[in-house]
Order: structure tokens, then sequence, then C-alpha cells
């Protein structure tokens, strides 16, 4: 049914017109009638002079008394015997009222004032204003047959009825809001922006879904906001988690992801970001697919480029305060507000076998054309002797062997430093993984840098690798494992060093106020804290979070005293303090069953380190990490 307010205005003045004119009408004939009734009544009155007095038998029958007391009926045949009696008698007025006790008199017939007749008349106009306007309206709408309406739907109604129509000749005003009105197509509709708990709440958004903003994103629907709304005016909170793919990549384990589909399943490296935190339905946490392309400090604004139809409604539904007002929405492109920022969108290698780069899809078509090209290849090039090289390079060379195919397929290590593993402190780690990688066939290079590495060199899309020692290798296969790159392409650069990390307070892990505002945070590998290892991560979580929270409850104390009254509970909120740790635990799996690394600074044996990493690379673990935030090595 549609709302009363959108009747038009003509309408509804007509049949007001029409209805008061016929009530009008009918009481003027009321009138008559009544006026005609009173000259026949004392017509009658003076034409019997001599009233009739009772016969005996009716006398007595009035003066006897009951034996029993009298039901309603008794007493009502009694007063209708009497006023017949009256009709047979001629006995004088006087003669009458000497025969007959007071109490048995006929009684006398009351009069009704004017303004009684008044009050009356306006009770009933009250009662046929009430159904002519539901008639009307339920005619238009033409509702079912044995509908029924709510007590409230009809207060509404007789309210609008009674608004409407003019009381006592004047014009009563219509209620109104407090706020102003805002005019849309030739009507005036009341604002409706909610206040107190409808109000739009503050949004918390996270930059990133992978293992820095997962573990943000559990810790502060597990403890955080379990902790604010301390004060009666504080705001409600909304946890919006932005990442590119809806899907986390184990890329731990991407090394032995690539050798072949058969050693680890699709189901096994791309856990589903909303599945992981469903557990938090409760407090309606937002995901929302996109990948940050602006951040705006003064506005305090990301802007977002969403990724399908799913997170273009979902955005929309965050930014429907702006569609109330009249702001146009671009569906591609939108900008969420925040009231606290949390920057974790990691690091990117330069191959997509290794790290995501934007949805999972992309990562899983990239594993899927390795793997058609891996059977085939006859020359395989792996650039860089960090962690991802050796562990790649050994993978590798043991699977190709264990084929024993003629000639064997050739596995090429680059490395531009003097030794494999250079960054390890222990020398005697790095000697030990290039003798394990030269025992499974792998050709190990020092001291060379790759300088450009040109794909489809060949009609068969064999990649030419240059190096910089003059030199070029034709690869069937090329997976560059040097180094990682920030995600930080959308910030400013005045939030950025040289490296283009973010500069982070290493204490506080807060972002400059002076260039990025309040309530911006970094975590993660885009951190210019941060070692690019997963230690640094898991061990800075805490501390964020602990002081995200000082800023947020500041924040309900100014807002529950604005001049200053709770001071010292804003005092007394001390920041937690960021100490890293030493890295003291590295270990690296070469082949199916050797490995090096060391554990608290104390060197493993090869069955150790497969034991500790190689024999699934930490596969079980990774529900834990998804599900419940925490790292895959504690």
């Amino acid at each position: 049914m549609f709302p009363v307010e959108t009747l038009p205005a003509h309408y509804v003045e007509e049949r007001v017109a029409a209805e008061k004119a016929r009530r009008l009408a009918e009481q003027q004939q009321e009138e008559a009638m009544r006026q005609q009734g009173q000259a026949q009544a004392q017509s009658q009155a003076q034409q019997q002079t001599i009233s009739k007095t009772p016969t005996p038998a009716s006398v007595a029958q009035a003066l006897q008394a009951p034996t029993s007391r009298p039901g309603p009926s008794v007493l009502a045949n009694i007063f209708q015997g009497f006023v017949r009696s009256r009709k047979y008698t001629s006995t004088p007025p006087s003669v009458a009222s000497s025969c007959v006790p007071s109490r048995a008199q006929t009684p006398m017939v009351q009069t009704r004032t004017p303004e009684q007749e008044k009050s009356e008349a306006e009770a009933l106009a009250d009662k046929r204003d009430m159904g002519i306007t539901l008639s009307f309206i339920w005619q238009r709408d033409d509702p079912p047959k044995g509908r029924r309406y709510s007590k409230r739907r009809c207060e509404s109604l007789k309210m609008y009825s009674q608004q409407e129509r003019p009381a006592s000749g004047a014009q009563q005003p219509r209620r109104t809001s407090n706020t102003a009105p805002r005019k849309t197509s030739g009507h005036v509709r009341i604002s409706k922006v909610p206040t107190g708990l409808g109000a739009e709440p503050l949004n918390i958004v996270v930059l990133g879904a992978s293992y820095a903003g997962l573990a943000v994103a559990h810790r502060f629907l597990d403890h955080t906001i379990n902790q604010l709304r301390i004060t009666s005016s504080a705001p409600n909170y909304r946890l919006i988690v932005v990442s590119p793919s809806t899907h986390l990549y184990w890329n731990v384990a991407a090394p032995r992801a690539l050798v072949s589909p058969d050693l680890l399943n699709d189901d096994q490296l791309f856990i589903p970001i909303e599945q992981a935190l469903h557990r938090h339905r409760a407090h309606n946490p937002s995901i929302v697919q996109g990948e940050a392309i602006a951040l705006d400090t003064s506005a305090r604004t990301v802007t977002v480029e969403l990724i399908g139809s799913t997170a273009q409604k979902l955005a929309s539904q965050i930014n429907k305060r702006k569609s109330v007002v009249g702001i146009p929405l671009d569906l591609k492109v939108q900008t969420i507000a925040y009231h606290a920022l949390i920057i974790a969108t990691g690091s990117s290698a330069q191959s997509e076998l290794l790290s995501l780069h934007g949805p999972h899809l992309h990562t899983l078509g990239a594993l899927n054309a390795f793997h058609a090209r891996l059977e085939a290849a006859e020359c395989i090039v792996v650039s860089g002797g960090g962690c991802s090289g050796v562990e790649v390079a050994g993978q590798l060379a043991a699977h190709l062997k264990k084929r024993r195919t003629k000639p064997p397929t050739r596995v090429v290590l680059i490395s531009g430093a003097d030794s494999c593993l250079p960054t390890q402190p222990k020398a005697n780690v790095s000697t030990k993984a290039q003798r394990q990688l030269e025992k499974l066939g792998v050709e190990v290079i020092h001291n060379v840098r790759v300088l450009a590495a040109k794909e489809d060199y060949s009609p068969t899309g064999q990649t030419r690798v240059r190096l910089s020692s003059g030199s070029s290798i034709l690869a069937d296969l090329y997976i560059p494992c040097s180094g990682t790159s920030p995600n930080t392409s959308f910030l400013p650069t005045t939030m950025k060093d040289k490296h283009g990390y973010i500069r982070t307070n290493a204490s506080t892990l807060r972002v400059d106020e002076a260039v990025a505002g309040t309530n911006v945070y970094a975590i993660g590998d885009c951190a210019s804290y941060s070692r690019n290892c997963l230690q640094d991560v898991y061990s800075a979580v805490p501390t964020l979070m602990q002081n995200l929270l000082n800023d947020l409850l500041a924040h309900e104390y100014r807002l529950a005293s604005p001049h200053g009254g709770n001071q010292a509970e804003i005092d007394a909120l001390v920041d937690d303090v960021y100490e890293q740790r030493p890295r003291d635990t590295m270990v690296v799996p070469i082949g199916r069953f050797g490995g090096v690394g060391y554990l608290r600074d104390m060197v493993v044996p090869s069955a150790v380190a497969h034991w500790l990493k190689g024999r699934d690379f930490l596969v079980k673990r990774t529900r834990r990490v998804a599900e419940e935030g925490r790292s895959p090595y504690g």
C-alpha cells in the first residue's frame, strides 16, 4: 500500500469539501426534524388538560411490594404497566400525585443542552470522517478482501484525516520534523538521517587480507571491539576489509605447488577469506573485493577500484548515506571513509607463482600454465639466491630427477652474491645449501645478475635471459625469485621512503601524523620496520591493536566530554611499545627429504629441517592462520 503522503493534494481537498457539504446538509435536516418534533409535543401537551388517573387494579399492582428482589425485566414490566395505566385515567394531575408514591411517578424526559448536542455532533462527525478517509484510501489501493489493518495503521490514517480536515474553522498545520525538508520530484520529504544506535558507524578499514590483514581483523573482532563503547555517547564500529583477492594464497607452499598439481590441491593453497571470518558474523564485518588506488589523508577516504558486482553492491551499501543526500556513485570506483586505517597490503614477488597479483584466479591460472609446460621443458632458469630461489630450484630439481628423462632437464640458479642464502648469519648453512643443490643437479652461478628477460622470444614460447656477465640463456621456463616490492603505489610519496616502504614509527607502528593524519597504522612487509618475514608480522599485532584501542577510547572520552572533562582518563592510556625480536630461526627445505636451517642460533640437520617444514610446507596450519589469525610457526 502506498503511503498517505503520496496522495495528490487536490484529491484530498475535493473529498474533504464534498464530505463537509454533505455533513452540513444532514445537520440542517436533523435540526428541522427536531424542531418539528418539539412543536408536535407542545401541541399535544396543550390539548391534554386533565391527566387520567390509574385504575385500582393497576395502582395495587404498582404498590405491591415484591417478596424477592426483581430482576431488570420485572422492573421494566412494572414501569411499562404504570405508563399504560395513565392512558385510561381521567384524574387530574393533583389527584394522581396524591394516590401514587413519589418513587413510582412518571419519569421526566431529560432535555439536552446546546453544548451537549454540539459535542455529540462533533464526535459523530469524527467517526464519519474516519470511515470516509479509510474508505476512499482503501478504494484507491484496492486491498485484498478480508485484509485487516493493524491498530498502528488505523491510528496513522486517523491522524492524517484529522490533519487534513479543518477543525472549528481553522486549518491545522501538519506535523514536521526538526530537520529541514528536502525537495525531490516536486514533493517535500522529511530527512530520515538516523541518530543514536542507528547512526552511521565509524569505519575501521583494513587494507589487505593476507597474513597481516587477517591477523589484525581477528584480533579486532576477538578482543578490541569488546573493550570499546564504555561511554553512553560512544559510537558503533564497523570493520571493513579491502582485498583484491577473495582467497588467501598459502605461498609458503608455493615452491612445492608449482612442481605438480598432484602434491597440493587448490583447496589447500587458496582459503576463502569470507569463510575464515565467518565466526565473527555477529559483528557483521564487511569484506570488499577491490584494489586501493588512492588515499586522501585530508578527507580521510580510500578510493577503491572494485572487482565484481558483489563488491559493487557491498560498497554501495557502505556508502548509502551519499546516495541519500544526492551524491552520484560510480559503481566501479568508490571511496570509503575511515576513522582508523590499517595498511597491511604486504609485498609482491615478481612472479605470479609466488604471490598474488590481483584475484587468486590469476595465480591459479599461472600455476596451471606452468604445469602444462613443465613436462616438455629442457631448460629452467631460476634467478635469486635467497630462500625462495633455493627452495624453488631444489623442488624442481628433485621432481625432474625422479623422472630420469634423457637428456635431463637443466635447472640453473643465478645468484647475485658470493653464495646461496647470503643474508643468513651462519656461513656453514650457505655452504651446506649449495652442496645439496649441486647433488640434485642444479647449476649454481654466483656474482651474476639478470638484466632482462624477454618472454616469447621464440615461436615455442621460450624466454631469453640476458645476464650481467654479457651472456644469455634461452630458457623454456623462467622464474624470477630475486626480491619483492611493497604494494604501496597508491600512497602519496610523502608517506614512503626511498625504497617505497611506508614511514612507520618502529615503536608504536603509527604512520607519521604530519603526512597521514591520526589513526593511521602500517604492519607487515609494506612497513619500513619489517624485515619481510612472518615473524615481524605476528609479533607486531598485539602492539598495533593496543595502540588502536587507546586511540579509539580517547575518541570516546572526548565525545562524552567535549570540554576536557575526561582528560585524566585520556592521559591514563599508555601506548604499547614494539620491540623487534632477533631473527633466530630459519628453515629452508631442499629437495624431497633435505634442507638447511637453524633454530635459536643452532644449526639443525637436514632431517630436522625436513620434519619442521619440508614434509607438507605447513599446509596443515592454514586453517589456524586463516580462521584464528595465529602464526604458522607459533
